[in-house]
């Protein structure tokens, strides 16, 4: 698979007077191209020196960096130009300058690159019907609401063909309303201009939404990493655990019932797996809890299903197993009375 990024060794500090504070540490990581990648963490975790890394606004102490499998710490002059015109950012507050139009703040990058103002103005037209912003061009920031002001830094961030688009917790100022729009966009204009899109977030909600490959970062490391469908299939998954987490119900399972904890990556495929157990085993169930996500673009389920087995033999237990293989379900925790 091509990678976008790919990163070995990586670690960066920074300095306080006579401190030195680590801020990353020893980070190898992979991000596929055309992939929405989620970072995920809380506050200090590392993650915005992450993506200052990969938009060189930081260099790293220690470790190599590689775009597309070509290395970027010599990138200097004229390759380092090229290169941010390849992966360009958004930002949370927008960044977007409050004296100039809607249709200017799109345009500048071309300006400053040099672009006449013909062919400036008709990309910068193009990205901003691309947004859903037309009818906006002689507006300026103060007059747009929060999600359009996003809506202009990811037209802006777009207008020089850029193949990645780095998003520095870019939906946190929005209310979730409009997180979702924006989300949206994103997801349209990645399958639309074949984009890369790297965003970093504080949020599960947004991860689970829109990222179809997700990391987890504390205290500056990789704690976990990989595309959701694999971490959904994997029982023994944090990240898995956490995109789709199942609901403690504080209670034993009836005498002779058995509690299985289920996870369905997809549900459309395997959602008959009740009626299956109960015309061929014929086995009793009851869903006592459980809900359905989103998941890098696909239905998924966690469902906590109690199973009678009273009077039943040893055996059904192992024929309810297959029938879960079968169906590619994923069998968490097993609580029998």
């Amino acid at each position: 698979m091509a990678h976008a990024f790919r990163l070995e060794h990586v670690s960066k500090s920074f300095s306080r007077g006579k401190e030195t504070l680590p801020a990353l540490s020893d980070i190898s990581l992979e991000i596929p191209s055309n992939s929405f990648f989620g970072i995920v963490g809380t506050s200090g975790a590392g993650k915005s020196t992450l993506l200052r890394l990969l938009n060189l606004l930081e260099r790293p102490d220690s470790g190599d960096i590689y775009f597309q499998d070509q290395p970027l710490a010599n990138l200097r002059g004229a390759a380092l130009r090229r290169y941010l015109s390849r992966v360009a950012t958004i930002f949370q507050h927008f960044n977007l300058f409050h004296s100039q139009t809607v249709l200017e703040n799109i345009e500048f990058p071309l300006s400053v690159r040099g672009v006449g103002r013909t062919a400036r103005r008709r990309k910068a037209l193009e990205l901003l019907e691309l947004v859903g912003l037309q009818g906006k061009e002689k507006a300026y920031p103060s007059q747009l609401s929060g999600g359009q002001k996003q809506r202009v830094g990811i037209a802006r961030a777009l207008v020089a063909d850029a193949e990645v688009l780095l998003c520095d917790e870019a939906t946190s100022a929005l209310d979730s309303e409009t997180t979702l729009v924006i989300l949206d966009l994103l997801l349209q204009l990645k399958q639309q201009l074949n984009l890369t899109i790297v965003l970093i977030t504080h949020s599960w909600d947004v991860v689970r939404y829109a990222a179809d490959s997700v990391t987890l970062i504390q205290s500056g490391r990789i704690v976990e990493a990989g595309k959701v469908r694999d971490l959904l299939h994997d029982a023994d998954s944090y990240l898995g655990r956490q995109l789709l987490p199942a609901p403690d119900l504080g209670h034993a399972p009836r005498p002779g019932w058995v509690r299985y904890d289920l996870i369905l990556p997809d549900i459309r495929a395997q959602g008959s797996f009740l009626s299956d157990a109960a015309q061929r085993l014929d086995l009793a169930s009851a869903v006592v809890s459980g809900g359905v996500e989103r998941l890098g673009g696909v239905d998924a389920a966690r469902f906590k299903v109690d199973f009678d087995f009273r009077d039943k033999p040893s055996s059904l237990m192992h024929s309810l197993s297959s029938i879960l293989r079968e169906k590619s379900i994923v069998l968490g925790k097993v609580t029998e009375t």
